[in-house]
């Protein structure tokens, strides 16, 4: 790892799952309607629903990279980080950086079902 040391890789990670956090707690309050109940017009109210629904997907998506990351944070305490889970060998430099959580190195992405 030329680009990063181990130390940075884990603290970039531990950032972005920080920064992850709070973002889907703002939009699981917003989900919650905390801050903006449904309105009784029914035009603003398919628009509320509708956001709704993205939201959603921004929280399941969250869920995915949150547990990605975790994932790439426990390998690092294995000592497994940036090794191809499906063929063993080292995941390219590139991709990591691209990628800090990725498990697979991009031959097996291609080859196999995506990440």
């Amino acid at each position: 790892m030329a680009k990063w040391t181990l130390d940075e890789v884990q603290a970039e990670l531990l950032e972005r799952r920080a920064v992850l956090i709070e973002r889907m707690a703002r939009v699981e309050r917003d989900l919650a309607r905390c801050n903006d109940p449904l309105v009784a017009d029914s035009a603003d109210r398919a628009i509320q629903l509708q956001n709704d629904e993205t939201l959603g997907v921004i929280l399941r998506t969250g869920r995915e990279e949150l547990a990605a990351i975790d994932e790439a944070l426990q390998r690092l305490k294995l000592n497994l980080y940036g090794i191809c889970d499906r063929c063993g060998q080292r995941i390219p430099e590139s991709r990591l950086w691209a990628a800090p959580f990725a498990t697979r190195c991009a031959t097996c992405v291609d080859i196999h079902d995506p990440e």
